[in-house]
Protein backbone atom coordinates (compact mmCIF):
# COMPACT_ATOMS: atom_id res chain seq x y z
CA UNK A 1 0.00 0.00 0.00
CA UNK A 2 2.73 2.41 1.09
CA UNK A 3 4.48 1.66 -2.79
CA UNK A 4 1.34 2.64 -4.04
CA UNK A 5 0.83 6.08 -2.20
CA UNK A 6 4.44 6.70 -3.21
CA UNK A 7 4.13 5.54 -6.93
CA UNK A 8 0.91 8.12 -7.37
CA UNK A 9 2.79 11.10 -5.53
CA UNK A 10 5.24 11.18 -7.89
CA UNK A 11 3.03 10.55 -10.46
CA UNK A 12 1.33 13.62 -9.23
CA UNK A 13 4.56 15.75 -8.80
CA UNK A 14 5.56 14.57 -12.55
CA UNK A 15 2.77 15.52 -13.67
CA UNK A 16 2.21 19.14 -11.82
CA UNK A 17 6.07 19.77 -13.16
CA UNK A 18 4.77 19.31 -16.65
CA UNK A 19 2.29 21.97 -16.08
CA UNK A 20 4.63 24.09 -14.75
CA UNK A 21 6.64 23.88 -17.80
CA UNK A 22 3.45 24.10 -20.32
CA UNK A 23 3.07 27.51 -18.66
CA UNK A 24 6.37 29.21 -18.60
CA UNK A 25 6.69 31.89 -20.85
CA UNK A 26 9.27 31.69 -23.97
CA UNK A 27 12.50 33.95 -23.32
CA UNK A 28 11.93 36.93 -25.80
CA UNK A 29 14.07 37.19 -28.99
CA UNK A 30 16.77 39.56 -30.22
CA UNK A 31 15.91 41.74 -33.26
CA UNK A 32 19.20 43.55 -35.07
CA UNK A 33 19.54 45.33 -37.97
CA UNK A 34 22.49 43.90 -40.40
CA UNK A 35 23.21 47.47 -42.15
CA UNK A 36 22.21 51.04 -40.60
CA UNK A 37 18.39 51.76 -39.48
CA UNK A 38 18.54 54.52 -41.80
CA UNK A 39 17.81 53.81 -45.24
CA UNK A 40 17.38 56.48 -48.42
CA UNK A 41 13.77 56.37 -50.00
CA UNK A 42 13.90 52.73 -52.51
CA UNK A 43 16.76 51.47 -49.88
CA UNK A 44 16.57 47.96 -48.83
CA UNK A 45 17.09 46.59 -44.70
CA UNK A 46 17.56 43.05 -43.63
CA UNK A 47 16.19 42.35 -39.77
CA UNK A 48 17.54 39.76 -38.35
CA UNK A 49 15.35 37.95 -35.34
CA UNK A 50 17.19 35.24 -33.10
CA UNK A 51 15.84 33.13 -30.33
CA UNK A 52 17.35 30.50 -27.97
CA UNK A 53 15.42 27.79 -29.81
CA UNK A 54 15.49 25.90 -33.08
CA UNK A 55 12.64 24.77 -35.16
CA UNK A 56 10.78 27.88 -34.63
CA UNK A 57 8.43 30.20 -36.90
CA UNK A 58 9.11 33.88 -36.40
CA UNK A 59 7.20 37.13 -37.08
CA UNK A 60 7.84 40.33 -37.74
CA UNK A 61 5.62 43.14 -36.44
CA UNK A 62 5.49 46.99 -36.93
CA UNK A 63 4.06 48.26 -33.71
CA UNK A 64 2.37 51.04 -35.51
CA UNK A 65 0.73 48.73 -38.20
CA UNK A 66 -1.21 46.23 -36.31
CA UNK A 67 -1.97 44.51 -39.57
CA UNK A 68 1.72 44.46 -40.46
CA UNK A 69 3.17 40.54 -40.09
CA UNK A 70 5.80 38.77 -42.19
CA UNK A 71 6.21 34.98 -40.70
CA UNK A 72 8.99 32.60 -41.19
CA UNK A 73 10.21 29.14 -40.73
CA UNK A 74 13.64 28.30 -39.47
CA UNK A 75 15.19 24.78 -38.27
CA UNK A 76 18.32 27.13 -36.71
CA UNK A 77 18.24 29.92 -34.24
CA UNK A 78 17.42 32.71 -36.42
CA UNK A 79 15.08 34.23 -39.27
CA UNK A 80 16.48 37.53 -41.88
CA UNK A 81 13.92 38.99 -43.08
CA UNK A 82 14.48 41.38 -46.30
CA UNK A 83 12.43 44.87 -46.66
CA UNK A 84 12.83 46.12 -49.83
CA UNK A 85 12.07 49.22 -51.87
CA UNK A 86 11.14 51.10 -48.86
CA UNK A 87 9.42 54.12 -48.49
CA UNK A 88 8.50 56.49 -45.97
CA UNK A 89 5.94 54.88 -44.80
CA UNK A 90 7.58 52.08 -43.93
CA UNK A 91 9.22 53.66 -41.48
CA UNK A 92 8.75 52.96 -37.82
CA UNK A 93 9.40 50.94 -34.59
CA UNK A 94 9.60 46.89 -35.91
CA UNK A 95 9.78 44.23 -33.25
CA UNK A 96 9.54 40.23 -33.52
CA UNK A 97 8.27 37.26 -31.67
CA UNK A 98 8.31 33.47 -31.96
CA UNK A 99 6.96 30.02 -31.17
CA UNK A 100 8.58 26.57 -30.79
CA UNK A 101 6.80 23.62 -32.74
CA UNK A 102 5.72 22.31 -29.56
CA UNK A 103 4.23 25.62 -27.91
CA UNK A 104 1.43 27.35 -29.49
CA UNK A 105 2.15 30.35 -27.16
CA UNK A 106 4.01 33.17 -28.83
CA UNK A 107 6.96 34.88 -27.14
CA UNK A 108 7.39 38.07 -25.70
CA UNK A 109 7.77 40.87 -28.10
CA UNK A 110 11.52 41.86 -28.60
CA UNK A 111 13.08 45.21 -28.07
CA UNK A 112 12.21 47.47 -30.53
CA UNK A 113 14.37 48.90 -33.85
CA UNK A 114 13.35 52.24 -35.10
CA UNK A 115 13.64 51.68 -38.92
CA UNK A 116 14.06 55.48 -40.66
CA UNK A 117 13.43 55.94 -44.40
CA UNK A 118 14.99 59.63 -45.73
CA UNK A 119 12.88 61.20 -47.89
CA UNK A 120 15.15 62.00 -51.06
CA UNK A 121 12.45 64.36 -52.27
CA UNK A 122 12.50 67.16 -49.61
CA UNK A 123 16.41 66.01 -48.03
CA UNK A 124 14.73 65.22 -44.44
CA UNK A 125 14.46 61.99 -42.79
CA UNK A 126 10.70 61.36 -42.72
CA UNK A 127 9.37 59.09 -40.12
CA UNK A 128 5.98 58.27 -40.31
CA UNK A 129 3.94 57.24 -37.15
CA UNK A 130 0.43 56.03 -37.92
CA UNK A 131 -1.93 56.41 -35.35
Amino acid sequence: MLTEFLSLLCLGLSLGFADEKKNETLPKPSLSALSSLVVGHGGNVTLRCQSHFQNVTFTLGKLQDSGYRQEQRSTGHKAEFLLTHLEPKDAGMYFCTYKTMDSQEWSGESDYLQLEVKDDLDGRGATEVKN
